[in-house]
C-alpha cells in the first residue's frame, strides 16, 4: 500500500535510482519510496527504463569507496531544480550517472571518484602530507570535531605526527589572498561554513563581531576577519580592465555550469564573492585583484597558488618534472636546485639515505640541504611485500627521533622513512627499496640476539636496534663513547647503550683491586685511581663507574674493562697495564667533553700519550709509550715454535670471537699482539703471554729507566 506524501526533502526513487524532489508516494512499512513518474509511468515506460538499466548493468551498481565508510550506490539523476545536490569532491551539480550514498546525503560524480588523492601536499600544512583516513579529532581548518560534523561518514585527511586534521570538505579551501598586515595567506570562507553551528563560532579578530556571513580566515594563527575588516574594498580598479570594479555578491554569468575569472583564466566558485564590472560584465576573484603583483606574472610563475583541487592533486606530478628546480613541502621547505656534481661539496650526506653524496642531487641553497637525484624523485606512497595489508607512506621527518627504527633492519635512522599510520610500521629507504630477498641472511648471533630486555641500570624496556648514521653523535649512557653499531635503546626516554656495554658485569674483579669486588653504581664526584682523571661530572647525565664500597676508590668503566693484563717486569715492583683503544676513544671524548687540559704524558719523552696504546704504573703514574719501552719487535718464546713480531693489532675473521693462543682466554682484535708470520692465522698471543715465557726479558727497561723514574716522582 503507498501512501501520498505531500512535498518533502529531495529523496530517491527505488524504481529508477533517480533523485527527485518534492511529492512522491511512499510504503507505509518499509522506506520505499517512488517519484509521480515512476508512479503513474505507463508499460512501455517501464519496458524503456529497464533497457535504460541493462545498458547500465556494465557499470558497477555499487562501490566501496575508500573516502566513504559506506557503500556508493549507482544513481541517475532526474531533477536539475533549486534542490539539486552537488557532488561532495567537485561541488558541481549532480548530472548523469553518478554514485552516492542515500542516508548521508554523500554523492560522487562517476568521473569524480578516482580524481579523489589518497596523499593530499596542502598549504595549511607544508611540513607533511596528509593522508586520507578515518579519524576521530579536530579540523584544524573549521574547529569542529570530525565525527560531529555532516562528514562524520566521510574520511578526512590528517597528518599523525603533528596532529593536524582537515575534514574532507576543509581540504578543499586554499589560502589564495596576500595581505601585507599578515605573513601568511587568507583563505576565503565562503557559504560552505554556512550553517546553524558554524555561523556563530567565528569572531572577528578585528571588530570583534560574530563572522555570520563570508570572511577571510588564517588557519595556522587561527585569525578570522571580515571583508570590510581585512580590509576589501567595495570598488577596486585592476591594471588589466580599464573600468572600475565593484565587490559583488555571487553571480553566474549562464546555466553552463562552468565560471572563470577574467584575470588568471582559472575557474571560480559561482558562490563566492566577486568584483564585477557593471558595464562589461568582467568578473575576477577578490585575491586576483588585491593581489596586482603575484596576477601580473601569474601566467609565467609555476609556485602561484593553486585554485582547484584536480590541480592540487597534480602539483606532485608536475613537480617532479620540473628539469631545475625542486618544490616538494614534504621533503624540504624551501626550493631545491638540480646540480650536475656534488663531490665539490665536501664530506655531506643525503637527508633522505643519509649516504654520501655522489653524482647529480638537489640542493637547498639557503641551508645546505641536500637530496641525491634519485631520492629527490621517491614516490610519496608504496605497497610493500613485509606489509602488503596496507599502504606505506613517505616521511621526510619525524616529531619523535628516538622512535625512529626501521622494523625491518632495527636501525636507527634519522633520514626519509615509510610509514604504516594503521600499525605503525616504519622501513628505512635501505629496506624500502630493497627487495626481500635482497636484504641478506641473518647470522647466527642476530637470530640469538634478544630484541628486547630490561637491563639492572634503567627501569623502562630496551629494544635492540643498530645506530648507524655517520653524522649524528649520541654517547653510551654508561661508557660515554660513541654510539656506534649494534645498540640497546629505550624508546621512552632515549636511555640508549652499547650492546657490549650491556653484557657489563653489576660486581666484577680486577687484577689492580683483587682484594675487593668492584660495583657498577652511579658516582657523583671523585677521580679515577687508574688513570688519575676526575669522574665524570653529576651534571653530565648520570655518571657510572665501578667503585669499591669497603675502600671508596673509583674507575671508569672504560679504564675498568681495558685494564685487564698486568706485564710484570723484574726491574719494577707493580704491575705495568695496558691501556688500548678503548681507553684512547674515553680519552678523547673526555679531553672534547669534560676537561681540554686533561693528559697523560710518556715519562720517557715526554709526549702525551693520547692516540695511541700505552702501558702504565698504576700505583706510581708513570706512563710508557710501547715504542719508549722498547718492547722487541720480533722474539723467540717458549709458547711457539717460530719467532713471534710484535703487531698493532690482527683481526683473524668477521666471527667477531678473537682468542689469544697461548693463554686461549678472549683477546681484543685492536690491541697489540704478537703474530706468527711464519703460520698466518695460526699463532696469535697477548702481549704479557707470550713475554711471560720468553727467554730474557731483562731488555725491557730502559737504560734511562731509573733516571727518568726519579725525575716523575719529583714531579
Amino acid at each position: 500500500m503507498l501512501d501520498w506524501s505531500g512535498p518533502a526533502a529531495p529523496f530517491t526513487c527505488d524504481l529508477c535510482l533517480k533523485i527527485s524532489s518534492g511529492t512522491n508516494y511512499t510504503c507505509c512499512r518499509c522506506p520505499f519510496e517512488l517519484d509521480l513518474v515512476c508512479a503513474f509511468a505507463s508499460s512501455d515506460d517501464h519496458v524503456a527504463r529497464k533497457k535504460r538499466q541493462r545498458s547500465n548493468s556494465e557499470r558497477k551498481q555499487t562501490m566501496q569507496h575508500y573516502c566513504h565508510i559506506h557503500p556508493l550506490v549507482l544513481y541517475e539523476y532526474s531533477n536539475e531544480g533549486e534542490h539539486d545536490y552537488n557532488c561532495r569532491w567537485c561541488d558541481k551539480p549532480l548530472t548523469g550517472i553518478f554514485y552516492g550514498c542515500k542516508s548521508c546525503g554523500f554523492f560522487l560524480h562517476e568521473f569524480c571518484s578516482d580524481k579523489i588523492p589518497k596523499i593530499l601536499n596542502h598549504p595549511f600544512h607544508p611540513s607533511h602530507p596528509l593522508r586520507l583516513d578515518f579519524v576521530d579529532a579536530t579540523c584544524n581548518a573549521c574547529t569542529q570535531w570530525i565525527s560531529m560534523s555532516k562528514d562524520f561518514s566521510t574520511a578526512a585527511y590528517g597528518c599523525q605526527i603533528c596532529n593536524f586534521n582537515l575534514d574532507f570538505g576543509c581540504a578543499k579551501l586554499l589560502p589564495t589572498l596576500k595581505h601585507e598586515s599578515h605573513n601568511h595567506c587568507l583563505t576565503y570562507v565562503g557559504p560552505t561554513f554556512r550553517d546553524l553551528i558554524l555561523k556563530y563560532h567565528f569572531q572577528c579578530s578585528s571588530c570583534r563581531e560574530l563572522c555570520l556571513d563570508t570572511f577571510y580566515r588564517c588557519v595556522q594563527c587561527d585569525l578570522n576577519l571580515h571583508l570590510k575588516c581585512v580590509p576589501v574594498p567595495p570598488l577596486a580598479k585592476h591594471r588589466y580592465h580599464r573600468h572600475p570594479l565593484l565587490l559583488n555578491q555571487p553571480i553566474r554569468e549562464d546555466e553552463i555550469g562552468e565560471y572563470y575569472c577574467d584575470i588568471c583564466e582559472k575557474e571560480r566558485d559561482p558562490t563566492h564573492e566577486v568584483y564585477y564590472c557593471q558595464k562589461c560584465t568582467y568578473i575576477a576573484h577578490i585575491e586576483c585583484v588585491l593581489n596586482q603583483e603575484e596576477t601580473s606574472t601569474k601566467q609565467d610563475s609555476s609556485s602561484s597558488p593553486p585554485i582547484s583541487m584536480d590541480a592540487k592533486a597534480s602539483e606532485l606530478k608536475e613537480m617532479e618534472q620540473t628539469e631545475t628546480i625542486l618544490v616538494r613541502p614534504v621533503f624540504h621547505k624551501h626550493p631545491l636546485k638540480f646540480c650536475e656534481v656534488t663531490e665539490n661539496l665536501g664530506e655531506r650526506v643525503c637527508g633522505a639515505c643519509r649516504l654520501e653524496l655522489s653524482g647529480p642531487g638537489y640542493i637547498c641553497q639557503g641551508c645546505l640541504y641536500i637530496l641525491h637525484e634519485n631520492c629527490a624523485k621517491l614516490p610519496d606512497e608504496i605497497q610493500h611485500p613485509l606489509h602488503p595489508q596496507h599502504h606505506l607512506n613517505l616521511y621526510a621527518t619525524s616529531t619523535s627521533p628516538d622512535q625512529n627504527i626501521c622494523d625491518k633492519c632495527q636501525d636507527f635512522y634519522f633520514g626519509f622513512i615509510y610509514l604504516c599510520e594503521q600499525c605503525d610500521f616504519k622501513l628505512d629507504l635501505k629496506c624500502a627499496t630493497q627487495a626481500p630477498s635482497e636484504s641478506g641472511r641473518t647470522t647466527l648471533k642476530e637470530s640469538q640476539r634478544e630484541t628486547e630486555l630490561f637491563h639492572f641500570t634503567h627501569k623502562h624496556k630496551l629494544l635492540f636496534c643498530n645506530f648507524t648514521d655517520p653524522l649524528v653523535k649520541r654517547q653510551c649512557i654508561l661508557c660515554r663513547l660513541q654510539i656506534f653499531g649494534p645498540t640497546y635503546h629505550c624508546m621512552s626516554c632515549g636511555w640508549i647503550l652499547h650492546e657490549s656495554c650491556l653484557r657489563l658485569p653489576q660486581e666484577m674483579q680486577v687484577p689492580f683491586h683483587s682484594q675487593h669486588t668492584l660495583t657498577l653504581s652511579y658516582t657523583s664526584y671523585g677521580g679515577c685511581h687508574a688513570c688519575s682523571l676526575k669522574l665524570l661530572p653529576s651534571g653530565y647525565h648520570k655518571s657510572y663507574n665501578y667503585g669499591c664500597k669497603d675502600c671508596g676508590v673509583n674507575y671508569h668503566i672504560a679504564c675498568a674493562i681495558s685494564l685487564t693484563r698486568p706485564l710484570k717486569l723484574d726491574s719494577h715492583m707493580h704491575h705495568l697495564y695496558y691501556f688500548g683503544t678503548d681507553f684512547d676513544r674515553f680519552f678523547a671524548m673526555y679531553r672534547d667533553f669534560i676537561d681540554i687540559y686533561a693528559g697523560l704524558f710518556c715519562s720517557h719523552c715526554g709526549e702525551i700519550c693520547s692516540g695511541q696504546s700505552f702501558y702504565r704504573y698504576l700505583e706510581c703514574f708513570i706512563n710508557f709509550h710501547l715504542e719508549c719501552l722498547s718492547l722487541p719487535q720480533i722474539i723467540k718464546s717458549k709458547c711457539h715454535i717460530h719467532p713471534l713480531t710484535l703487531k698493532d693489532s690482527y683481526i683473524e675473521d668477521d666471527s667477531e670471537e678473537h682468542y689469544c693462543d697461548a693463554c686461549e682466554e678472549k683477546r681484543h682484535p685492536n690491541h697489540h699482539v704478537y703474530y706468527c708470520e711464519e703460520c698466518p692465522g695460526i699463532f696469535v698471543a697477548h702481549i704479557d703471554c707470550a713475554l711471560s715465557k720468553e727467554e730474557v726479558v731483562s731488555f725491557l727497561v730502559p737504560r734511562e729507566m731509573k733516571k727518568r723514574r726519579s725525575w716523575t716522582r719529583g714531579i
